[in-house]
């Protein structure tokens, strides 16, 4: 039987290089037997290099027709195909509820195409997602508070339990799990070739890898000037369309590197928050790597060394960078001006996201 892999999860892992190189290498992936579909609605102004758009007609952003639309489109080319492995791929599949027949919906689809479904994860450790998910945020000034209020709010939020996003993909796969750290102890390989290994691939991926496939990033997260600064931006009321606040947060961070600034990750997570996170999550996920690998999770996923936080919110406007914080706002606000909101969202725009939230709600339900 023909091999299908959905790579579910999770976001913020890196997995970015993996799509990119699905994507740009579709022809050569097809010579090597393996079909990376192209799932782009006619809606849509250019496609994805992920399968987001597909992700997004069952989470709600996109229109219930486009699911249909796309489902359709993958059944002909699964009927069409000769390859003998399939990729799915869309990080955040793993963060639709556990009542949602996506599961269901996907492994069967390609089931009645005579292709067997495995789940694809990528883990890390709890604590080095919640500071990346922050930092996510601040990237698109959806973040005001400082990450110690952050860490509280969103310390038992469910996108962080794995057990939870893998449980019904997992079932629906018959339990064929392919779960991959993003550090792994046994391994300094980058983390697409450990995916490659893992999948019985490296045959067939690894030679098209080259050094720019490695290291491809994208969304990169701000330094600790350019956080505070989104962060004060925000918490002033500035947001607005992706687009915009993408541009916003990078001119941030063009700003702060000609000023030989940000030459350091942000750090927010000191000792005892990364204890606490252990206590919440410690034995969800020991659960889970015995299920799947059969050891402990400490034996397989590397943990960051711990390093002194640069949180400037944190160190207090003591730091001998609040002067530069100053004047990279100055310059942000001369520069966009009019186009960021001049202060908090009013009740209007409030209702707005409510509505757009039980608009998205309703598309997940049917």
């Amino acid at each position: 039987m023909r091999r299908a892999i959905l790579h579910i999860g999770t976001p913020r892992t890196g997995t970015s290089s993996l799509q990119m190189l699905l994507h740009t290498r579709r022809d050569d992936l097809h010579r090597a037997g393996i079909l990376y579909p192209a799932l782009t609605p006619a809606s849509a102004a250019d496609p994805h290099v992920s399968h987001q758009h597909l992700g997004e007609t069952l989470d709600g952003r996109r229109p219930r027709r486009e699911r249909g639309e796309l489902l359709d489109r993958l059944d002909r080319t699964l009927a069409e195909s000769r390859d003998d492995v399939a990729v799915l791929s869309y990080e955040s599949l793993c963060l639709l509820p556990p009542w949602h027949r996506a599961p269901k919906l996907l492994c069967g689809l390609f089931e009645r195409r005579g292709f067997r479904p495995e789940i694809l994860m990528t883990v890390r450790p709890q604590a080095a997602y919640l500071q990346s998910q922050y930092t996510w945020r601040i990237q698109f000034l959806r973040e005001a508070q400082a990450f110690r209020v952050s860490f509280e709010t969103e310390l038992r939020a469910r996108r962080f339990d794995y057990w939870r996003g893998l449980r019904s993909w997992a079932r629906e796969a018959a339990w064929r799990v392919h779960l991959v750290p993003v550090q792994d102890r046994r391994s300094p390989a980058p983390l697409i070739a450990r995916i490659a290994v893992e999948l019985g691939l490296a045959d067939r991926l690894l030679p098209l890898l080259t050094p720019a496939d490695l290291a491809y990033r994208t969304n990169e997260s701000l330094g600790p000037v350019g956080v505070e600064v989104s962060r004060r931006l925000r918490a002033d009321g500035a947001g607005g369309p992706q687009g915009l606040a993408r541009a916003v947060t990078a001119r941030i961070d063009a700003l702060a590197q000609a000023r030989g600034l940000d030459a350091e990750p942000f750090r927010a997570l000191d000792r005892a928050m990364t204890a606490r996170v252990a206590e919440v999550y410690d034995r969800l996920n020991d659960a889970l790597a015995r299920r799947v690998w059969g050891t402990g999770w400490n034996t397989r996923v590397a943990e960051p060394p711990h390093r002194a936080v640069n949180e400037l919110a944190r160190l207090g406007p003591g730091s001998d960078q609040e002067s530069q914080v100053a004047e990279i706002l100055g310059t942000i606000r001369e520069e966009f001006g009019g186009r960021l909101p001049a202060g908090p969202p009013g009740l209007r725009g409030r209702f707005g996201a409510a509505a757009c939230r039980l608009v998205h709600a309703a598309r997940r339900i049917l």
